[in-house]
């Protein structure tokens, strides 16, 4: 037989065969498992997820706090999380099955302890991983085992804030040179984001609609990911959807600058079409990214993530004077906070010009 994946066989007659688990011990250790049978992949899937979901559930409902299968019960846990927004739930779902669970499958729930966390902690710095992912794989676990009701002290790595890196001043020049020079409105795109701060996922998610040029506004209230696929009779393991933002913050409305306005008004296109492809079809942020890494090697820039276009238009905005409320109303942050901790990081020149403001009276006049 050859094996097709997700214990999923095609058999010499034709017919596919699918293993589930169908008991377990009182310890949650798999004792027998069951198997269906169909003429194609994706009903034999389908038939499988469904005995797979009636005996898993069967068999937790017996194991009790001391002896259940860590496994099976985070597994259940995040799937009673129905309010999850699917990008959540995607960020979940890859933090507790690639992070979590390979280290903690084996362990009985209750034996979970300060130094078991702390093995974990170093498991987890042992693959490499910055504080910042640690601190987000923590905080999953932690939530679990509150739900579990174990209360266990977890001390989260501290996470110092990274300089942020921002193009500079010959490369903004370079790059506003080529966009306004370009009939691409995916060229243009990046000068509207250096204008405006907008996320890919926004900018992708971005429709004709969207973009009040009366008003001068972008009406932003929605963006573009990628998420874990819940439908078990799909092949496909993710899919493509366009959701509202994360957070209520994020729905919010950005000033049009009027550099850009020209350009919007010459490419305009009927408010049904997606800005980026000028029709019914969106773009994938994938797709947009390799096409703005490539117009960076066009014009000999070195590769820059997509979000430094959103740190360069926050940094020198503060620069040129922006308030800081209204930088991040605009940005779309939770608080002024945030924005500050971003952005602290203003050139030394700026800083030089900032300090020269500070004048005595005594001192001024001689």
């Amino acid at each position: 037989m050859s094996k097709k994946g997700e214990n999923i066989t095609k058999r010499k007659d034709g017919r596919y065969e699918a293993r589930f688990v169908k008991e377990r011990d009182e310890f949650g250790r798999i004792t027998k498992y069951g198997f269906v049978y169909a003429k194609s992949y994706l009903e034999v899937k389908q038939k499988r997820d469904i005995k797979l979901k009636s005996y898993e559930k069967d068999n937790y409902k017996n194991l009790t706090t001391e002896k259940e299968n860590f496994t099976i019960s985070i597994g259940l846990w995040l799937d009673s999380k129905i309010l999850l927004k699917d990008s959540s739930y995607t960020n979940y779902y890859s933090i507790i099955y690639s992070k979590i669970v390979p280290f903690f499958e084996n362990i009985r729930i209750i034996d979970i302890n300060e130094n078991k966390i702390l093995e974990f902690i170093k498991y987890l710095k042992g693959q490499k991983l910055e504080n910042k992912r640690i601190k987000d794989i923590l905080l999953v676990l932690k939530q679990f085992l509150l739900y579990k009701k174990i209360n266990v002290k977890i001390k989260l790595p501290k996470t110092p804030q990274k300089k942020i890196i921002t193009l500079t001043d010959d490369e903004i020049v370079i790059i506003e040179k080529a966009t306004k020079n370009s009939n691409d409105i995916k060229v243009f795109a990046i000068l509207l984001v250096l204008f405006s701060g907008l996320r890919i996922g926004e900018l992708c998610a971005l429709t004709w609609k969207d973009i009040d040029i009366n008003n001068k506004l972008i009406h932003i209230n929605k963006t573009l990911i990628r998420v874990k696929n819940k439908d078990s009779s799909s092949k496909n393991k993710t899919r493509i959807i366009i959701d509202t933002p994360k957070t209520q913050n994020s729905i919010r409305d950005i000033p049009i600058n009027q550099v850009i306005l020209p350009y919007l008004e010459k490419f305009r296109k009927d408010e049904t079409s997606y800005f980026l492809t000028g029709n019914s079809e969106f773009m994938t942020t994938k797709k947009y990214y390799m096409f703005y890494l490539n117009f960076l090697k066009s014009l000999s820039i070195k590769k820059y993530k997509f979000h430094i276009l959103r740190h360069t238009f926050a940094t020198h905005s503060l620069m040129c004077g922006v308030d800081i409320k209204s930088l991040s109303e605009i940005l779309g942050h939770s608080s002024v906070k945030t924005t500050l901790d971003l952005y602290v990081h203003i050139s030394d020149n700026e800083k030089l010009f900032q300090i020269n403001k500070l004048t005595f009276l005594n001192l001024s006049k001689s």
